[in-house]
């Protein structure tokens, strides 16, 4: 069936993915003609049914996508039936995808009719904690471009990298460059990559141990690297907010795995035997005062363009 749902937060691997769907309907030498793109609303959907209907023009098939799929419910019955009515009669040669940044509100009639017909991947970001399943995502990028890589390598570039498949991908690309067989070991990683381990769950860990002198060699890194204050204090948050709600349901007695998931918003409940180890030496009362610090961060950063008044409120967290 030649219809598509792409969600997920790695918008780089669905772009990647769009990219290959595309050259692999539409000849390039009729694009202008068989490939239409909108950003999704209630007029440009009307718009790609009426495309998607068309015969293509030329050589291959015709693509018609619709992102960021998140006002579904600005379709009306008479619009649904209509979709319903295509989706029963597309012809093989014409492909429709959708793309979404979140999932789609499986309560609504759009998304039940949309994923019965369509073949639905999810793209998700792999979280920074899960290095087994990043090193995995580096090997099958690396093959994925028919180059071999050795274990240590692997685990070197996925030290590098994080969960940055942007990243990934172009250091991949230069890395394939520079070897003549495409095998590539550990040694050409340090020769080639720019290893930076540095992350927000190390300036995490080091607030939480109030090593300041680490905390601000992280934050200082981390800026250097062009990562956005406010990206950097938003992932801090979602982090001690996540080890607040873990270490309130210790502290209750709690010891379901699941129950305390649940609570925390993390939805691998194997995670919580790591997150239990992290919170083990802090206290409840200073991870609810570290979050009340993060608040003030944030307002800081929005009304100041000093970094440095930023990195002593970083230094305060570790007091």
């Amino acid at each position: 069936m030649p219809v598509y749902l792409y969600w997920g937060n790695d918008d780089y691997l669905i772009e990647r993915q769009v990219n290959q769907l595309r050259k692999s309907i539409v000849h390039p030498d009729w694009e202008a003609f068989n490939f239409f793109s909108y950003p999704f609303s209630a007029d440009h959907f009307k718009v790609a049914l009426n495309d998607i209907r068309t015969v293509p023009v030329g050589t291959g098939g015709r693509l018609v996508i619709l992102s960021n799929c998140t006002e579904l419910k600005t379709i009306n019955n008479a619009l649904l039936e209509q979709f319903k009515h295509i989706l029963n009669n597309l012809p093989t040669s014409n492909h429709l995808l959708f793309t979404c940044l979140i999932p789609l509100d499986q309560r609504l009639k759009f998304t039940k009719l949309l994923c019965q017909y369509a073949t639905v991947q999810e793209f998700s970001l792999i979280p920074s904690w899960n290095t087994q399943k990043l090193t995995e995502q580096v090997k099958n990028a690396a093959s994925s471009m028919e180059i071999s890589l050795s274990h240590a390598a692997a685990t070197l570039l996925t030290s590098s990298v994080g969960n940055n498949t942007r990243l990934l991908y172009q250091e991949l690309e230069k890395l394939s460059l520079v070897t003549v067989d495409k095998f590539i070991d550990i040694h050409t990683v340090e020769t080639w990559v720019s290893i930076t381990t540095t992350n927000t769950f190390q300036l995490a860990q080091a607030i939480c141990v109030k090593d300041a002198n680490k905390a601000t060699q992280v934050f200082t890194t981390l800026l250097n690297h062009n990562e956005p204050i406010l990206k950097i204090i938003a992932a801090l948050t979602s982090l001690f907010r996540t080890w607040l709600a873990v270490k309130i349901m210790i502290d209750e007695g709690e010891t379901d795995s699941r129950a305390i998931a649940a609570v925390a918003g993390v939805s691998n409940p194997n995670r919580v035997y790591h997150l239990k180890q992290e919170v083990a030496s802090i206290s409840l009362t200073r991870l609810q005062h570290i979050l009340t610090q993060l608040l003030d961060l944030e307002i800081l950063a929005k009304t100041h363009e000093d970094a440095t008044l930023c990195t002593s409120q970083i230094i305060n967290l570790c007091h």
